[in-house]
């Protein structure tokens, strides 16, 4: 055929034998005749509505033939079109009209969305007779690298990503070679999504072979319900996903009977129910199917044999005009050797509609075979044979960060599925009270009467790598599948937290063991092992202080955390303290409801907060300004904008704020607004310094002016930059994550028309002075001073040996990031374990500092967070301060050691503030330190608007607080980045080198190899804990 287009050649095979069934509906059968004069009548209809060739048109229909009539006559239009699952919410239809630009969606009767700017109903045609041969439509061509489609699917971040296809993409498939099991006799079902590459595949193939496609009203397909197409509707060849065929083979293998071929893909095979299908039916040819949507439904594909079902199924060798390569980077791999799955050839998309970033990142030119490829990362590992059949060796996205350990779930369920009793399983990533993974279920279904879940566990943790272990296994009647037939892991996700959240309260009437359980993801606990042996973080112990005071309702220090790490430790601190604290219940009731009773009260500032106030007083504090910045995509409303950031800003005092000394440096409440200015450039590299020029001037607290937003209209249409920047003494690290989520509630909101009601509270400054009062009267201070005075005794006063102003020749602040490799990370979490990545990473910088400089005297300034209790997590405000640690070097083998036990022993001490910290070592008004120390390790703000894609943005800081930052980056309870940030007034270039590269071989202890290069050498941000 020498027709280019998808449409051409079906117009040409309906002019040919307009009688041919082309598709099948319940009992509506329609011709290829039909079928053709059908989609001439809508392309009339879309062309007097304006719609040109390159357009591209949301079809938001049900899958039926109108659809089919619909997409084709866009095609014949030399338009694209594109199918919305009409389970989509609003924000994301709307987020899509954004990434299209306005397009004109069509809509069945009654059906509009109201989504779409421009919506029209699509009007009922009369179903044409198959011999009206002369139609007034006659079809566009179009070329074959013309757009056919568009595939929305999403991202990392649940943003729709907008997958171009073109027409040769799926006529490789079906035309000329081919794809040789699909041809005129081929009756396939249409069992996918429409808005996937199910659609190109399962409809448009068999109708360019000449076949028919057999289109389910019901996606979802039971054993019979199967035998009930074969019989009735001469069904022949089947294409499921890897999840419903192993649901069928469970239910019924026998349903299969019948069918010329069955094909499978979409997830990696499981051997066992492959093996299973063909022992029940050898004489069916059974084919592995492989490709991602970037290359058009397929790549690769395999006929099964007994003898693939003894491990790995292979997925074969790739199609007609299709290349697939493994590659190292851009080396390519030999034989056997696993490295990146590549794909090029004809199928390869353009890449993604309105994002040129991602498009560059995973659309690459490369060297194979001595000659420059386009292609696809996949993101998927394998290898190719010495024959050249292609195998899958894992997901680069199945790999999960958990408790220091990074683990492959797909090693896990293959181990598991080799177990007697074992039908199918999932790993789930259990979220902590953080929202992140941070423990393991297994999901396992099973025939047996009596199958053993801790058994189970026991042998999985003896079998696999240490860490990689599930915490708990959990048996379901089966695994929830999606619309598409996929593993639906939203639903899996939900009823495992709701079994392990039931198990953890079955299994402990005591709600101290019940509250470290939850922190832990809802594994068992040994109520004498502490809870940094039991995997627990930093982050852990703050979050075991929220659950604590949840049912206790004590306020409970993190230092008591530290002291008493296990269950049976703190259930004795917990008794002494609430007999202690029954006695004096009803005076404090009285002083706490007069304490809530006026939110606008005058509160005194924390101790930190003051002492950002004393700095003030000069008029030109910027080094204590914190920067928030994001890129925005899409249809953004700034009205509405503007309106949802006041919201925040009246919501949150210490936002909205006036800072004073009074009798005591004072928060007292303002009714000033928070400052949005508006300006435009024409791209982001004008826009950034404009933006940071203004985020940059000085505030006035006590005038209220405590922070400001500037929101940059780029040149491109639909293109925001936004900053913000507020001064630390409102701000901290944690309150970064309350803010993303607060502004996207308020813009959700304003966009619906009111105000928004947080079902959040936010507590008064007066309560959270009282709840912070309440926390220091349950530490023993007097002790906390004496440990002080003495630990910081004769403190060296001399100046830090790294400041050496004289030999610099550069100004401003500088950063230096040293990535880590996932085996320094791996190494680095494994050790952490016990105690945290904080005492670990703290005692490594002390002895790089000694190392460095020669010192044996060293004191580090530790930023430490102070939301221990419920009515300190949801509020934007400062509530942290700084712990002080002195390291006196030793060359005894123990030093590191020693090192960290003194870390953990002043965070057992940290409830004073670093003033009262300074005074009791008679050092008041001296600099204690000049290096902070700091785990970056709180919730990251991702922020969310209705109908916009929205990624963040890293502005770089004027000034530190201290020549020297020094700062572990750790996402999940992974360190990822050692970072060094230096005034280069003051600290030489070669010394942070230096620093950085001794201080990662002294973390992931392996001396004498180095990480990654350092990368980057630009302006860089202060601490933000």
């Amino acid at each position: 055929m020498s027709a280019v287009s998808i449409h051409m050649v079906l117009h040409d095979l309906a002019q040919a034998d307009p009688a041919r069934p082309a598709l099948i509906h319940g009992n509506e059968v329609v011709s290829r005749g039909q079928l053709d004069a059908w989609s001439d009548s809508v392309a009339e209809w879309l062309a007097a509505e304006g719609v040109r060739a390159g357009s591209i048109v949301p079809l938001q229909l049900e899958t039926s033939p109108a659809l089919i009539a619909a997409a084709l006559g866009v095609l014949k239009l030399g338009a694209a079109y594109t199918v919305m699952d009409l389970e989509w919410n609003a924000r994301r239809l709307r987020r899509i009209d954004g990434i299209l630009g306005g397009a004109l969606a069509v809509a069945a009767p009654g059906r509009l969305s109201g989504c779409f700017r421009r919506e029209i109903e699509l009007p009922g045609f009369d179903t044409p007779a198959e011999d009206s041969a002369d139609h007034a439509w006659k079809p566009i061509p179009a070329a074959g690298t013309d757009i056919a489609t568009v595939f929305f699917t999403s991202g990392s971040t649940g943003e729709p990503k907008a997958v171009l296809s073109t027409h040769e993409a799926t006529l490789r498939m079906f035309t000329g070679e081919g794809i040789a099991s699909i041809d005129e006799k081929t009756v396939l079902a249409h069992l996918g999504s429409s808005n996937w590459d199910a659609l190109p595949f399962e409809v448009w193939g068999p109708l360019l072979r000449g076949g028919v496609s057999l289109l389910r009203k019901h996606r979802a397909l039971t054993p019979d319900e199967l035998r009930h197409e074969i019989s009735d509707h001469g069904l022949n060849t089947l294409f499921v996903t890897s999840s419903l065929f192993n649901v069928l083979v469970d239910e019924d293998v026998s349903a299969f009977e019948g069918l010329r071929v069955a094909m499978a893909g979409g997830e990696a095979l499981s051997p066992a129910h492959v093996a299973r299908f063909l022992a029940a039916h050898p004489d069916i040819p059974f084919i592995n199917g492989y490709g991602p949507a970037e290359s058009t439904c397929i790549a690769l594909m395999h006929r099964v044999t007994a003898d693939d079902t003894r491990g790995a199924i292979p997925l074969g060798r790739p199609i007609p005009r299709t290349g697939v390569h493994v590659l190292d980077g851009e080396r390519e791999c030999g034989p056997d050797e696993i490295g990146e799955l590549c794909i090029s050839g004809d199928g390869l998309s353009p890449g993604y509609l309105g994002d040129e970033e991602l498009t560059a990142a995973k659309f690459v030119e490369v060297l194979v075979g001595g000659r420059r490829l386009r292609v696809y990362r996949t993101g998927d590992y394998g290898s190719r044979t010495a024959s050249g059949v292609f195998t899958f060796a894992g997901r680069r996205d199945r790999e999960l960060k958990i408790r220091g350990h990074r683990i492959d779930a797909g090693q896990i369920e293959r181990t598991a599925a080799a177990f007697d009793g074992v039908a199918q399983c999932a790993v789930v990533p259990l979220l902590g009270l953080s929202g992140r993974p941070e423990s393991l279920a297994l999901a396992v279904v099973s025939a047996s009467d009596h199958f053993d879940e801790e058994g189970l566990r026991i042998a999985l943790a003896a079998d696999l790598p240490p860490g990689w272990a599930p915490d708990v296994v959990v048996r379901l009647a089966a695994l929830p599948l999606t619309s598409n037939a996929k593993l639906d892991t939203v639903a899996l996700h939900s009823a495992i937290a709701e079994l392990t959240a039931a198990r953890a309260e079955a299994n402990s009437s005591d709600p101290i063991e019940a509250a470290f359980s939850r922190v832990l993801g809802g594994s068992s606990v040994d109520p004498d092992a502490s809870l940094f042996d039991l995997g627990g973080t930093s982050l852990g112990a703050v979050r075991l202080c929220t659950a604590l005071s949840q049912v206790t309702g004590l306020s409970i220090p993190v230092s008591v955390v530290r002291s008493h790490p296990s269950v049976n430790e703190m259930r004795v601190w917990i008794a002494k303290q609430s007999a202690a604290t029954q006695d004096d219940a009803n005076g404090t009731a009285a002083a706490d409801s007069a304490d809530r009773a006026d939110a606008a009260a005058p509160s005194p500032l924390t101790g930190m907060q003051s002492g950002f106030l004393l700095q003030h007083l000069d008029g030109n504090d910027t080094d204590n300004h914190l920067y928030l910045a994001w890129r925005i995509a899409g249809a953004l409303d700034v009205d509405r904008f503007v309106e949802a950031l006041q919201d925040v800003h009246r919501r949150h005092p210490f936002l909205q704020g006036r800072y004073a000394f009074e009798d005591l440096a004072t928060w007292n409440r303002s009714d000033r607004p928070v400052t949005v200015e508006h300006i435009e450039a024409p791209d982001e590299e004008t826009a950034l310094p404009q933006l940071k020029a203004v985020l940059d001037r000085p505030f006035s607290l006590f005038e209220g002016e405590v922070w400001r937003a500037v929101l940059c209209r780029l040149g491109e249409p639909e293109r925001w930059i936004f900053g913000m920047s507020v001064h630390h003494i409102a701000f901290d690290g944690w309150s970064k994550r309350i803010f993303a989520e607060d502004l996207a509630e308020a813009y959700r909101a304003r966009c619906n028309g009111h105000e928004t009601q947080s079902a959040r509270p936010v507590a008064a400054p007066s309560e959270i002075h009282a709840e912070t009062e309440r926390i220091r009267d349950l530490a023993d201070l007097a002790a906390q001073r004496d440990y002080w005075a003495k630990e910081l005794a004769e403190l060296p006063v001399d100046p830090a040996p790294w400041v050496t102003p004289a030999l610099c020749t550069e100004v401003g602040v500088t950063k230096i990031d040293v990535p880590l490799t996932p085996e320094q990370a791996d190494s680095l979490g494994r050790r952490s374990i016990g105690g945290g990545l904080l005492p670990l990473f703290v005692a490594a910088l002390g002895g790089t500092l000694s190392e460095v400089t020669g010192t044996e005297d060293v004191t580090i300034g530790i930023p430490i967070s102070q939301r221990s209790t419920p009515v300190l997590q949801d509020t934007i405000a400062c509530l942290i301060d700084t712990m002080c640690v002195r390291l006196r070097t030793t060359t005894a083998h123990d030093a590191a050691a020693r090192a960290e036990s003194t870390v953990l022993a002043a965070l057992r001490n940290s409830d004073l503030s670093i003033a009262e910290v300074a005074r009791s070592a008679g050092q008041a008004g001296q600099r204690l330190y000049h290096v902070i120390g700091a785990v970056q390790d709180s919730p990251s703000a991702e922020l969310q608007l209705d109908g916009c894609a929205v990624h963040g943005i890293e502005l770089p800081y004027v000034r530190l607080q201290v020549p020297l930052l020094v700062e572990l980056l750790a996402d999940d309870g992974i360190a990822s980045t050692v970072r060094v940030s230096y005034e280069a007034a003051l600290v030489t270039e070669s010394v942070a080198r230096d620093i950085s590269a001794r201080l990662v071989a002294r973390l992931t202890e392996e001396s004498g190899s180095r990480s990654g290069e350092p990368i980057g050498n630009d302006n860089q941000r202060s601490c933000q804990v």
